[in-house]
């Protein structure tokens, strides 16, 4: 007798009321806020758009009173005044060299030179600490505090249009500690995993748990809030001071004569970029040394850069040692094999 198969799913014909899995994926993408995929220049990509919007979208519609200004916007516009401070810092430095006489302005291109390369290595500096701590933590917990979603906002008509415009925007998964968009996590493990507690099996894993729980998405949330909580305030603390360990290094003299020069070739870039390089190093050598002229200024430099290693690994182990807490403490399996009585 020969055995009947049905047919798996994805043999069904494209017709009536079937939709692929596939399909559906497609149009939710089309559709629906959802995980931005992730890559290389994830970041960066969301970065651009957002600076971009900074001064070309938001500035101006915040400006102009619009109905459509959001709160992602008004936090998106965080950086302009960082960039137009960091921007006028420099040019303070540098704009009143012409008037001065020939010593005058050889001194204030040094200053200039030093401020230029402190206000670079500050931003670098609170970046590259929040970027590695978090990566750490991705790591050693399965949170990816720099995860972003694409959200398509649908405006009202501004005056002058029929139609409000569809705007995209990259707010972060994990912006807000209380309300993190677990919803999207779990929509995008069923689409690529086929289970909704995919991704918090795996996180629960990296806590500590062997087995598999019945419902590892209660607890996991709990610990993700927490864990975001943790890792907010550790971020405070550790990027200003690695902020004023950038300060401190732009401050070294190997700054003081570097020259941008006429980028007429590439021979002249490479030339600046080795000269940069080689400024790098120096001036980490000297804030490393400090000077001899007394115990703070000998050794303020070795302070700030234990410091700043010290707090960027706070701001990792703190708040994974919360996240992997006791995790065989807590009783999160019902034992189905066992009888139970309900009163």
């Amino acid at each position: 007798m020969q055995q009947i198969q049905s047919p798996s799913v994805d043999s069904l014909p494209r017709i009536g009321y079937y939709v692929s899995k596939e399909e559906q994926k497609q149009k939710f993408f089309e559709e629906e806020s959802h995980i931005h995929k992730q890559g290389p220049l994830s970041g960066v990509k969301a970065g651009a758009h957002k600076l971009t919007n900074d001064f070309l979208t938001y500035f101006p519609k915040g400006f102009a009173g619009s109905k459509n200004s959001d709160f992602y916007e008004y936090l998106s516009l965080g950086m302009v005044p960082y960039i137009v401070g960091s921007a006028m810092l420099i040019a303070l430095y540098g704009a009143a060299r012409g008037k001065f006489n020939a010593t005058d302005a050889h001194a204030a291109g040094r200053g200039f030179r030093k401020m230029t390369a402190g206000v670079i290595a500050y931003g670098i500096g609170k970046w590259a600490s929040t970027k590695l701590s978090r990566t750490m933590i991705n790591a050693s917990t399965g949170v990816d505090l720099d995860l972003k979603y694409i959200k398509k906002v649908n405006e009202l008509p501004e005056p002058g249009q029929e139609k409000g415009l569809v705007r995209i925007q990259y707010p972060g998964v994990y912006d807000s500690a209380e309300f993190f968009r677990k919803d999207l996590l779990a929509k995008d493990a069923e689409l690529n995993h086929g289970n909704v507690f995919a991704l918090d099996d795996e996180k629960a894993k990296k806590a500590g748990f062997k087995e598999k729980l019945n419902n590892p998405g209660q607890l996991i949330n709990e610990k993700t809030k927490k864990l975001k909580i943790r890792a907010t305030a550790m971020e405070n603390i550790s990027k200003y001071i690695v902020a004023a360990t950038g300060v401190a290094f732009g401050a070294q003299k190997a700054f003081e004569e570097l020259r941008l020069p006429k980028m007429t070739s590439l021979k002249n870039v490479a030339d600046f970029l080795r000269g940069v390089a080689k400024a790098t190093v120096e001036a980490g050598k000297q804030l490393w040394e400090g000077t001899d002229r007394n115990i703070i200024t000998r050794n303020y430099g070795k302070v700030l850069i234990g410091a700043s290693a010290i707090a960027t690994l706070l701001a990792w182990i703190v708040p994974t040692i919360g996240f992997k807490s006791n995790p065989n403490t807590v009783k999160t399996k019902v034992d189905t094999n066992k009888e139970y009585e309900v009163c």
